[in-house]
């Protein structure tokens, strides 16, 4: 990535702004697909500000952009053509039904003001008549008036009743999509956007309650490369899903667990100081680690995944990137100390 970091991500002309991509893609030996070339095209370009800031910020904790990575920054960050689009198709939607309620209340109120002015004729004209066929008259259209209001309210409560109907069911495809926003596709976990939102959170609630505590777990599969290269994608594939399943059932209540990024996960631990969190990062080590893989499909035995982690509690007034800079230098550790263990930061032997 170091060359990577040296370039400048503002904005340049559309040709210059291709070729650097693609000599970046180039200098750094990573696969021109269409999915690296976007990416490395919105970080040269400058436009996607979230994107750019995560990578200025992978950058400073020294992790590299690798293929994996690169699928993961594009769906988290790119690929959500399809989700503005059913959002911006939702507004339209409801923007529909509120102006057919609106017109109608108006057909409806135009015909009540019209049945009004019926009945405050007769009312005058009864008081200056009592003749029985006077009467009769007066009874028959005012019950063909009152029939025909009737009728009316019962359309317009049919079309109200049909307009929350459609209403309800824009509320659940819009929270569907804001949920999909939030969701690795591959591991069905939460993304690193819904990581980092929680983030901001934590942070702002440890702010106005100093006294909360909470804990971060960096974690990342074991010789994860090597899952890839001996036994295909598919394989490597099944062990983050093996892992993010794990994790999941492992986390309660206000924690989270999510897909940081290619094999690295995330975990933060609501109410936990660190030694709390190294417990609960043994406890998944242990977990996993007695665990057996096999290939789907074959039933080969593929073998037992592990994780390194390491483990760090906030401190007052750190930001998150403190906070992540923090754990991923004890995952460092971990992993240099001999894998399948965890660190608490700043420690400098692995936590026993």
């Amino acid at each position: 990535m170091s060359q990577h970091a040296e370039q400048d991500y503002n904005r340049l002309d559309l040709k210059s702004v291709g070729e650097r991509a693609w000599d970046a893609l180039r200098q750094q030996g990573i696969p021109p697909t269409p999915r690296s070339f976007e990416v490395f095209y919105a970080l040269f370009d400058g436009g996607n500000r979230p994107l750019v800031s995560h990578v200025r910020e992978c950058e400073a904790n020294g992790q590299l952009l690798t293929a994996g990575y690169i699928d993961a920054l594009h769906r988290d960050y790119i690929d959500r053509g399809e989700d503005s689009a059913r959002v911006a198709a939702g507004a339209d939607d409801l923007a529909d039904v509120a102006q057919g309620i609106v017109e109608q209340v108006t057909r409806d109120g135009d015909a009540i003001r019209a049945y009004g002015g019926t009945l405050d004729h007769w009312r005058t004209h009864l008081n200056a008549s009592s003749g029985t066929e006077e009467l009769l008259r007066a009874v028959t259209m005012l019950t063909a008036e009152t029939e025909g209001a009737s009728a009316r309210n019962r359309v317009l409560e049919a079309q109200l009743s049909a307009s929350v109907g459609r209403i309800a069911r824009l509320r659940e495809d819009l929270l569907q999509v804001r949920q999909e926003a939030a969701t690795d596709a591959l591991t069905g976990i939460a993304n690193r956007r819904a990581f980092d939102s929680k983030l901001r959170r934590a942070i702002k609630d440890a702010v106005a309650n100093p006294s909360s505590r909470f804990a971060l777990l960096m974690i990342d599969v074991d010789h994860f490369k090597r899952f890839n290269d001996e036994h295909g994608h598919k394989t490597g594939d099944q062990v983050l899903r093996r892992v993010a399943r794990m994790l999941a059932d492992n986390v309660k209540g206000r924690d989270t667990a999510a897909r940081f990024g290619g094999e690295e996960f995330v975990i933060l631990l609501a109410g936990a100081d660190h030694a709390v969190a190294r417990t609960v990062a043994w406890q998944m080590c242990e977990r996993l680690a007695a665990q057996v893989l096999m290939k789907r499909g074959t039933g080969e035995t593929v073998g037992r995944v592990t994780i390194s982690i390491g483990v760090a509690e906030h401190r007052a007034g750190e930001s998150g990137a403190d906070l992540i800079e923090r754990s991923d230098a004890a995952l460092y550790e971990a992993k240099r100390t001999g894998r399948n263990r965890v660190c608490v930061a700043e420690a400098t032997t692995a936590a026993a």
